[in-house]
């Protein structure tokens, strides 16, 4: 080939001949050139003339159909040096070197989009959390302010919203953060075990007891206990939950011993504890006491490009763990994942990129690879959960119209300041009142 000793490489392209290699770039196909100088198609080009060029062959290099290159052998002594045989040999080699180069760019561009999402990272992350978005950032001031504090937080938001995230950042700001951090999903375990799970209980306390065992409160001593999906707890275990959290004291099932507990409770739900309250399914109390700070996590498709960010981070964590060759998403994924309701929410989210990831061969994940096509973009929504944001939204504009004055937005609506009051705490955006802070409830001194 052209150029092997390498005080040449450096003008590499002084000694191949540009015609012929602009032939193959053009075509897409091997040549063979058995004599330059003679040939009809060549023999008139400057640089064979230039370089008295006898033999020559070049193939192509070829990445996912585009032309990225070409590999190039030249003899300026010998005719008719190259036979089909060699041209067939180069040939070969040019695509086991396209692969090598295509995975050398591929790896260079994984690379700079990894150090881009790190930047773009920097202002948009808070702990393992994403959000830049209005509410994320006014669910992170509040995050901050009550995770130096021991009073129990309600987290609240869809399913698949990211409560379990929350939970776990308010236990590593916290001065518990050296304790256990204990979870138990109140709706996942049967009623006739949940008591046992949540107190622990004694030998032979029922059949199969065959030895003594902790609850979850007495494992998360001096650490923090997570109760996800608290709205599925049975009513009459609501009753000994509320004892526990009042006294500092469990009893283990089959037991009348007391047992001392250090914890703080985070709880999380995705239904609205007052319906259930009205319609007699949850304790008033036990709200009261789990409610003291209320964190809600806004839906993804509130989030605005929130989703977009979320989603790289979510496709650069996956396309390693699964060896993925993707490195990206096409800008029509990207716009589709935008538009898209996200009814999941992040989980949702997460399992459709986990999906693509193993499916897709390209570098890029398409629409398609997402099953977001048409049709997708406008997923239904539940009719309850469509009535009320339609009622957020209309409640959230009469404020806007009266300038964030509650009591009269309450006056031209019909209802209570109180329903206001709900509404913006809900929203985690609340309007300026007097003096500016955060909204309070007006029954509150």
């Amino acid at each position: 080939s052209r150029n092997i000793r390498k005080e040449a490489i450096t003008d590499a392209a002084g000694g191949i001949s540009d015609s012929i290699v602009r032939q193959v770039i053009s075509s897409g196909r091997p040549v063979i050139v058995s004599d330059a100088l003679a040939d009809t198609q060549f023999g008139r080009s400057d640089s064979v003339i230039a370089m008295k060029l006898s033999s020559v062959m070049c193939a192509p290099l070829l990445s996912q159909g585009q032309i990225i290159g070409a590999l190039y052998v030249g003899n300026d002594k010998i005719k008719h040096l190259f036979d089909r045989a060699q041209l067939d040999l180069l040939s070969i080699f040019a695509s086991q070197a396209s692969l090598i180069l295509q995975n050398a760019m591929l790896l260079n561009a994984l690379r700079a989009d990894k150090a881009k999402l790190v930047a773009e990272l920097h202002d948009k992350k808070f702990g393992e959390i994403i959000g830049a978005c209005p509410s994320m950032l006014e669910v992170f001031r509040k995050l901050q302010k009550v995770a130096a504090t021991d009073i129990s937080v309600l987290i609240t938001g869809e399913t698949g919203t990211g409560k379990e995230l929350i939970a776990r950042e308010l236990h590593r700001r916290s001065p518990r953060e050296g304790g256990p951090f204990v979870t138990i999903n109140c709706g996942a375990i049967p009623e006739n075990l949940i008591e046992s799970e949540l107190f622990g209980h004694v030998k032979g306390a029922f059949t199969g007891a065959i030895a003594s065992r902790p609850g979850k409160f007495q494992v998360a001593d001096k650490g923090t206990l997570f109760l996800d999906e608290i709205g599925e707890l049975p009513l009459n275990l609501q009753v000994k939950l509320l004892r526990a959290l009042q006294e500092r004291v469990v009893f283990r099932v089959g037991d009348s011993k007391p047992e001392k507990v250090d914890i703080r409770i985070v709880a999380a739900t995705n239904r609205n504890l007052e319906d259930e309250i009205r319609a007699g399914n949850f304790r008033e109390d036990l709200y009261y006491r789990l409610n003291v700070v209320n964190l809600w996590l806004p839906p993804l498709r509130e989030r605005g490009d929130d989703v977009l960010i979320i989603a790289k981070v979510l496709l650069s964590k996956y396309a390693d763990e699964l060896g993925s060759p993707v490195r990206g998403f096409s800008p029509a994924a990207l716009a589709a994942i935008k538009k898209y309701s996200w009814p999941g929410n992040i989980r949702q989210l997460e399992n459709r990129i986990k999906k693509a990831l193993v499916l897709c061969d390209q570098a890029l994940l398409a629409v398609e690879d997402l099953d977001l096509g048409p049709g997708a973009e406008t997923a239904i929504m539940p009719l309850e959960k469509a009535k009320e944001e339609f009622q957020r939204r209309y409640v959230l504009e009469a404020l806007e119209r009266n300038n964030g004055n509650r009591t009269q937005t309450a006056r031209d609506l019909g209802v209570d300041p109180r329903t206001i009051f709900r509404y913006l705490e809900k929203e985690q955006n609340p309007m300026p009142s007097g003096a500016g802070g955060v909204a309070r409830d007006p029954t509150e001194a």
